[in-house]
């Protein structure tokens, strides 16, 4: 199970995660793991949030479960809630002590507790829903081992990935082999979701994005057709260039009500619903959500 830990304060979300898990890795996004009786829970902390929005966004798109931590009422705060109620993330846990105002969103149904104990308890009491039969992982971060080769890290959110399964990363498109697969350092055969995956692979580095199988539903475009709709909360004209976002893409461009132009391809599937993203704005990042045709 995958837990995104958000929170204004870092300090806040460190120490959570510290509590329930150990440190895994560290880039952007900060890993910790924990067993708990043969299950393995993965918290995720958005390490660079709120100064950068892109790694809040990352571990949202990860997880199962979010741990929403709230000292106080801020601006941020403000943006996380948007965040969470805009990719419809409904399971979660509130840990404050001041009334939030989440009435008409998702984190209306999370659970509240006061403090870090009862979060942790909660945590390891919650197991992931079951993933799908279809293959569908997320790379979070890629690099260059020299006993391995390209190795891949990321999550597995649906299906299940083999030794010597061949895959494609989108959007790129590139071949992607998959040599080895490793949990806990120890080799493996085959992984199914909902998991953590570290996989050597033969093919060329690759960028963030999503693992699927050769033949899959995603289309790969520049232009994207459908609907933007403003969140209520962004009181601001989009004026230039905006972002937007989907499943560890995060890709410039511009948007109208009725489409999306973007500088490079962007993997996604009909009917999906991405975020726009002003990320110049001082008040609020997330302008709204754009979703493509059916």
């Amino acid at each position: 199970m995958f837990v995104a830990v958000v929170s204004d304060k870092p300090e806040l979300r460190e120490n959570f995660c510290k509590m329930v898990g150990k440190e895994n890795s560290k880039d952007d996004l900060a890993l910790y793991s924990a067993d708990v009786q043969g299950r393995k829970i993965w918290l995720v902390d958005p390490l660079h949030y709120p100064e950068k929005i892109q790694p809040l966004l990352y571990s949202l798109s990860m997880a199962d479960l979010v741990v929403f931590l709230v000292d106080g009422l801020s601006p941020k705060v403000g943006e996380l809630l948007v965040a969470i109620n805009s990719m419809k993330l409904e399971r979660g846990i509130i840990v404050s002590n001041v009334a939030l105002p989440v009435a008409g969103t998702v984190v209306e149904k999370y659970e509240k507790v006061t403090d870090l104990t009862a979060a942790k308890e909660k945590v390891l009491a919650t197991n992931a829903s079951a993933g799908g039969e279809t293959l569908l992982g997320m790379i979070h971060k890629t690099s260059n081992v020299k006993s391995l080769g390209n190795v891949a890290n990321g999550a597995l959110k649906s299906g299940k990935i083999k030794k010597d399964d061949k895959l494609f990363v989108l959007p790129s498109g590139k071949d992607f082999e998959i040599r080895s697969i490793h949990v806990d350092s120890s080799e493996k055969e085959e992984i199914s979701a909902v998991s953590g995956f570290e996989v050597s692979y033969k093919g060329d580095l690759v960028e963030r994005g999503l693992l699927v199988p050769i033949r899959h539903d995603f289309q790969i475009e520049k232009i994207v057709n459908g609907r933007f709709t403003k969140s209520p909360f962004f009181k601001d004209e989009l004026k230039g260039k905006i972002y937007a976002y989907s499943n560890m893409q995060f890709v410039e461009g511009s948007v109208t009500d009725n489409d999306l132009t973007l500088v490079e391809p962007l993997a996604f599937e009909k009917g999906e619903t991405m975020l726009v993203v002003d990320a110049s704005n001082q008040k609020l990042r997330i302008a709204g959500v754009f979703q493509s045709k059916w």
